[in-house]
């Protein structure tokens, strides 16, 4: 077992899945990805000799093990590597001496090993001996790269992967993670004139109106905190002027707004309320709903997370897949090995402990078969 999860953490981590350089998202049939999960990923799911294999056109990947039947247990796995953008030879696939990151024994070390290699090799060696079951296990690879629902969608709805619970194999430093806030882009777009910046009066400077719209969202009416997850907010995060040209006003002002959303909210109602309460700062906006992830919440006592047997819980601060699952009535946690700290560190030089993939494996596993079994 332990040889087994090494060599194709090992195999994952060598292969590039990582969203492109000068991007911040990877669109579905990206010809890189659909290489990985070609060449690399579903050798690796046939060899466990599944009941059956689906397949999607923008690449992902279901595979059922035990009986058919909509009641068995869904663990989703993550192809697309968002972090370690920073570390020198990222694919370069390696055993070290985890001390010198805070790991413990022997650490692989490359790009998307701690985000969601390190819990892709988990579930597969999780499922590889899952012996007889009565109800069916559902291993995915969800190719979504856009911080969306997207690959979930394709999954449930395209691919019709059914289960009555669901386990997201993600990094969580072993613990159950029960809930998540849920997100929105709001895309506003103020609206001006270009002009020399010489003669300004020429034009109309949609700059002012946007900051004043971004300082407008101090004062944007928010649900209360919620217990466990905490505040509902509305952050501009991105500011981008067009055109760019030498002393030239620009015509337009972009401004991106992350909108946390709690349980009960949905995106494009947060969307609209942004846009009813900046709508009298400048007369020309406009105002749309971008990219989105539902809130999610389950109940420390549900099936699913008694069945991950000794795992603390914890409730996770970004937002994540989970909350499409739970918005189809399917109980979603996440859990897996790799740590939750998103700063500098993480950028830099991405590891995950043999020791700890080889703890989720067993978790996992015991999980499938107190679900299924």
């Amino acid at each position: 077992m332990s040889d087994y999860l090494e060599d194709v953490l090992l195999t994952l981590v060598g292969t590039d899945t990582s969203v492109p350089a000068g991007s911040i998202e990877i669109l579905p049939g990206d010809a890189t990805l659909e290489r990985a999960v070609t060449t690399t990923v579903l050798p690796l799911i046939e060899n466990l000799q599944p009941a059956e294999i689906r397949r999607h056109p923008d690449g992902d990947i279901a595979a059922r093990f035990g009986p058919e039947g909509d009641d068995g247990l869904l663990l989703q796995t993550y192809i697309v590597s968002q972090h370690g953008n920073l570390m020198n030879d990222p694919h370069q696939a390696r055993i070290v001496d985890g001390a010198p990151m805070g790991l413990d024994g022997p650490t692989v070390l490359g790009q998307g090993a701690n985000q969601n290699k390190g819990p892709m090799a988990a579930a597969l060696t999780a499922v590889r001996h899952l012996g007889s079951l009565s109800r069916p296990v559902w291993l995915t690879v969800n190719c979504e790269g856009r911080s969306s629902h997207g690959g979930s969608r394709r999954l449930i709805e395209e691919l019709e992967v059914s289960a009555a619970q669901s386990i997201l194999a993600f990094g969580t430093n072993l613990q159950v993670s029960l809930g998540n806030r849920g997100r929105v882009d709001v895309q506003i777009t103020v609206h001006g004139t270009s002009s020399h910046s010489s003669q300004p009066e020429l034009g109309r400077n949609p700059i002012p109106p946007a900051a004043a719209v971004v300082a407008a969202l101090d004062t944007l009416p928010l649900p209360p905190a919620h217990p466990q997850l905490g505040p509902a907010t509305a952050t501009a995060y991105q500011f981008r002027c067009d055109p760019i040209a030498p002393h030239t006003l620009p015509s337009t002002v972009h401004v991106v707004v992350d909108r946390r959303l709690l349980p009960g909210e949905q995106p494009a109602a947060a969307t609209a309320a942004v846009r009813e309460h900046i709508r009298p700062v400048w007369p020309e906006l406009t105002v749309s709903e971008g990219a989105s992830m539902l809130p999610a919440l389950v109940e420390p006592d549900a099936a699913v997370v008694t069945a991950l047997a000794g795992a603390s819980t914890m409730y996770s601060r970004n937002a994540f897949d989970a909350g499409y699952g739970c918005s189809r009535g399917i109980p979603t946690v996440m859990f897996g090995p790799g740590r939750r700290d998103f700063g500098g560190g993480l950028l830099a030089a991405e590891a995950v402990s043999l020791a700890d993939c080889r703890q989720a494996a067993r978790t996992l596993r015991t999980a499938a078969l107190t679900l299924c079994g």
